[in-house]
């Protein structure tokens, strides 16, 4: 390895914890979460999410329980998304599933959900690309809970 190559390697290392450091410090946090209450129960929330994946071609990866069966985790894949994302590169596939949601029964015994926006992927990955994909999966995820809801 070149000088060059492990200069401009620490310098990075000292920008990223410099950077990590910094946003520890003063930095608000992202909001990356949608948080929406129901009156219905978590089972029938997840069951409106799976008719809807599906009644859209989407593939319904899963609820799994978590947390000595107090949430699920609930995953969505939009296999449009997924088109856009893999030309990018196939390791990008972690980003996926493209809907990532936790339902769950709140302290007001409420079923609360929160999804994870897809901005997350445009802010994993800062690119103009990546920026369609998470503006174009939004507004799909956001009619999918809401319906889910209705």
């Amino acid at each position: 390895m070149s000088l060059a190559t492990k200069s401009l390697k620490f310098i990075t290392l000292i920008a990223i914890l410099f950077g990590t450091v910094t946003v520890a410090l003063s930095a608000e946090p992202i909001n990356l979460f949608i948080i929406r209450n129901t009156t219905k129960t978590p089972d029938t929330v997840i069951a409106a999410v799976k008719a809807y994946s599906e009644s859209h071609n989407w593939l319904f990866v899963g609820a799994t329980k978590v947390k000595n069966d107090q949430v699920t985790l609930v995953k969505v894949c939009i296999p449009e998304i997924g088109k856009q994302i893999w030309p990018q590169g196939l390791y990008l596939s972690a980003l996926l599933p493209c809907g990532n949601l936790g339902i769950y029964t709140n302290k007001a015994g409420k079923t609360e959900i929160s999804m994870l926006k897809a901005e997350y992927m445009h802010i994993l990955v800062p690119t103009p690309e990546m920026e369609k994909v998470s503006a174009m999966a939004e507004p799909m995820l956001n009619d999918m809970l809401t319906t889910a809801l209705k």
